[in-house]
């Protein structure tokens, strides 16, 4: 049920492009979202960003990432120290600060942006754990002991279009711990591509929107080495119609197509499973000013493929769920809480 769930709560179009926009535009920007798919442990989106304007030519951008769901844990916080050197260009550091004595890291930005902050490209590379080797607490070992991670989101607009993309991506981190007698080795790595079309005039919005996910997660305990590499690709079609007739309801349609493949092993056991998944909404939409409802229906066919461990398996059931949501806004600040109720065929 995890993608079906993910449709059910996920913010609306807008909700997200509004997200997008604020990025360089907007001095605080916060999206925090929080849910749970059987009533026990929550799955979380916690994210911000702030700009800071210290002076004519300096600028301070802060962001903080803290993701808890399905497809693993993303913590961390960035800022740049940004002084502008030309008409609409900006260079400076960037710092990750130390969570734990050895998480710290060090790098550069650039951005390029308009009077607007709306079009923008924002670039970061930063060297992460630096000098691990000398300052870790755990033991660890590594050949190479910062791990490179690379930054970048930009978006476009004129009239009613704007495309929107972000890339981070982090080179492998190897980790050995020689002294250890449990886990001697830990191994990940994480690779993510968004990329958000929208047109959006009054009475109509269409959205295209494709995520991609790769990650890589590696470790031996007590000799035993388990290992997942995983790529997730889903491309998302959504449209939001003019109203029926007289009423203030507009159909919301979409359509989702889901690709994954899981390969590794489990305690030296190979296994492979492939998820093939279309789905799609049907919903409507009533705005009353502050407050916006909707009452929707999502559904999803996975087909999944497993072979290795055990014998090869193959299964292809309907997923489903009836949703509803309320939404309070005030200007730029919403409010939305949801219900869906999960289903089976």
């Amino acid at each position: 049920m995890r993608y079906v769930h993910d449709d059910a709560y996920q913010p609306t179009p807008l909700r997200l492009a509004q997200w997008e926009e604020g990025q360089i535009a907007q001095r605080g920007n916060v999206w925090i979202d929080l849910g749970s798919l059987e009533g026990g442990e929550y799955d979380a989106i916690e994210r911000g960003v702030v700009n800071l304007g210290l002076a004519s030519r300096f600028t301070l951008h802060g962001e903080i990432r803290n993701d808890r769901d399905p497809d693993g844990r993303v913590t961390r916080a960035v800022a740049d120290f940004l002084i502008n050197v030309a008409p609409g260009l900006w260079l400076g550091p960037s710092g990750v600060p130390a969570a734990r004595k050895q998480d710290y890291g060090v790098g550069g930005s650039v951005l390029v942006a308009d009077s607007s902050g709306r079009r923008y490209l924002l670039a970061r590379l930063v060297a992460d754990q630096f000098l691990y080797n000398r300052t870790n607490l755990d033991g660890g070992v590594r050949d190479s002991s910062a791990v490179l991670h690379a930054q970048a989101q930009g978006r476009w607009e004129a009239g009613p279009w704007s495309l929107t993309g972000t890339v981070d991506a982090t080179t492998d981190s190897e980790t050995s711990f020689p002294d250890a007698t449990l886990t001697t080795f830990v191994a990940t790595a994480r690779r993510e591509l968004s990329v958000h079309g929208r047109y959006a005039v009054a009475e109509l919005e269409l959205d295209a929107r494709f995520d991609l996910l790769h990650t890589w997660d590696r470790r031996v305990d007590l000799g035993a080495p388990t290992s997942l590499r995983h790529t997730i690709a889903i491309l998302r079609l959504e449209s939001l119609l003019p109203r029926i007739a007289e009423t203030k309801w507009r159909p919301r349609l979409g359509v989702r197509a889901l690709a994954s493949d899981a390969s590794g092993e489990d305690a030296g056991a190979p296994y492979h499973v492939t998820r093939r998944e279309p789905g799609g909404r049907i919903a409507a939409q009533r705005d009353d000013g502050t407050a916006l409802w909707e009452l929707g229906y999502v559904f999803a066919v996975p087909v999944l493929r497993e072979t290795g461990i055990g014998a090869a398996l193959e299964s292809a059931t309907c997923r489903s769920a009836r949703s509803t949501s309320a939404r309070s806004s005030r200007g730029r600040r919403a409010t939305r809480a949801s219900a869906a109720r999960m289903g089976t065929s």
